[in-house]
């Protein structure tokens, strides 16, 4: 496919919507909400818009910078890195292979989570998962019994999606799903805020406590919940900047995303954490809190069915469009290195993806947390190092000035070269130290 003929996101809030369809899922309505109850609650919310809009941010204008710059995924976008500074092609691609190989692997045991949001939302739209005598059993039920079938299913779901291209597939789905996505948790929160008992949780998500403020490890999860929620892995990111047309602004598409992604954990801890809190049930981190916890809240309150129905319509909403996102840094690479064409390249992903899900499943979670704490900062500084300090200055601000009305600010550079590429490094040795 000639770079005329390639398939890019076709106006500036499909590209910002995809970018939010990806940085948006489980780590903003799952894992965000326990951080912020173990971490002093507004306290923790405080550093994690800091470290969002400060260190985050820098990060996803690199990786979209250097995507688009490329026009390609980690592979080619490492390589022509190395070749724009005069060093070896070989090596940059080498290096590529890591963020495709981590996000992959990741992409494993992400899928298992997303098949159980689609039966969960199946069996709240049959009604099947209220009859169940216990939420424990019903969990057991999804975990457990035909787990192979909804994999194969929340699968083939997401490549149908990615057949029909960028523009006409991801595009459009995730126009659709994010809208949806916040229309629907603002409905639950509107719900929640009428149950008895919900104000205590506001007061404790709102109330600033100074000892949390200031407490390191506040920060350091703050700062790794940044990188989660912003897809900021060296990879998907990459690749979607590698889809953007150059008349988009990457720097104001990426204060879009970072804005949608805190909007999307406050609202759903807003709806969560009141709810928890109005029937007396702990914050419990993992699946618990999304698939015992809650529904055993829905199951006590008028319309629950129907509250159940939305919640988990929405979080499969955002769950699919970053599944997506991860799967499609593996048809990328396929395409481009391979030269398969997109229905092969997605035809292949899935398979392959089908197969290890399903025999690694319930046997990855240890393996997926030393991914996450050791190798996904390793890649976002990867990405990085090749974007700030390999790639000449004048190419980078070059291309962050396309489809930019204003000059692009002098700080960028430094910040990303020093400022971020040092946090990293700093965060790094902490999480093996821990």
């Amino acid at each position: 496919m000639s770079k005329a003929e390639k398939d890019l996101f076709s106006s500036k809030w499909g590209f910002i919507l995809a970018a939010a369809g990806s940085a948006i899922g489980m780590g903003n309505i799952w894992l965000f909400p326990y951080r912020l109850a173990e971490n002093g609650g507004f306290a923790y919310m405080v550093a994690y818009i800091v470290c969002a809009f400060g260190l985050g941010f820098i990060a996803l204008v690199g990786e979209l910078a250097l995507g688009r710059l490329t026009g390609k995924g980690p592979l080619g976008a490492f390589r022509k890195a190395l070749r724009l500074s005069g060093g070896h092609n070989n090596m940059g691609e080498f290096v590529g292979w890591l963020p495709i190989i981590v996000i992959t692997i990741i992409g494993l045991g992400y899928t298992v989570v997303v098949s159980w949001t689609l039966r969960f939302l199946t069996g709240s739209i049959t009604g099947s998962a209220f009859t169940v005598f216990t939420n424990n059993q019903s969990f057991d039920l999804v975990t457990k019994n035909n787990a192979a079938l909804w994999i194969i299913i929340t699968l083939l779901i997401s490549g149908f999606t990615m057949v029909g291209g960028i523009e006409k597939g991801i595009e459009k789905v995730n126009k659709i799903m994010m809208t949806a996505f916040l229309v629907l948790f603002l409905m639950l929160a509107i719900r929640v805020a009428f149950l008895s008992g919900s104000i205590e949780g506001y007061k404790f998500i709102f109330a600033l406590k100074g000892e949390s403020l200031f407490n390191a490890r506040t920060w350091i999860l703050a700062l790794g919940q940044s990188f989660y929620s912003l897809s900021t892995f060296g990879s998907i990111m990459l690749v979607y900047g590698s889809y953007a047309r150059k008349k988009e602004d990457i720097i104001y598409s990426s204060k879009s995303v970072v804005i949608l992604s805190i909007l999307a954990s406050l609202i759903a801890s807003m709806v969560i954490i009141p709810a928890v809190f109005s029937f007396g049930k702990n914050l419990d981190s993992g699946s618990s809190l999304m698939f015992i916890t809650m529904p055993d809240i829905f199951k006590s309150i008028p319309f629950g069915q129907v509250c159940m129905i939305i919640f988990f319509t929405a979080v499969f909403f955002a769950a699919i469009t970053s599944l997506i996102s991860i799967l499609e840094v593996a048809v990328e690479s396929l395409q481009n290195k391979l030269k398969f064409s997109r229905f092969t390249s997605v035809a292949i992903t899935v398979f392959v993806v089908s197969i290890f899900s399903i025999l690694t499943n319930g046997h990855i979670d240890e393996f997926m947390d030393i991914l996450q704490i050791h190798f996904v900062p390793l890649c976002a500084l990867l990405s990085a190092v090749f974007t700030f300090w390999v790639i000449p200055p004048k190419r980078v601000i070059s291309e962050l000035q396309q489809g930019r009305s204003k000059t692009v600010g002098k700080w960028i550079i430094p910040m990303g070269k020093y400022v971020f590429c040092s946090f990293v490094i700093i965060i790094y040795v902490i999480n093996i130290l821990r």
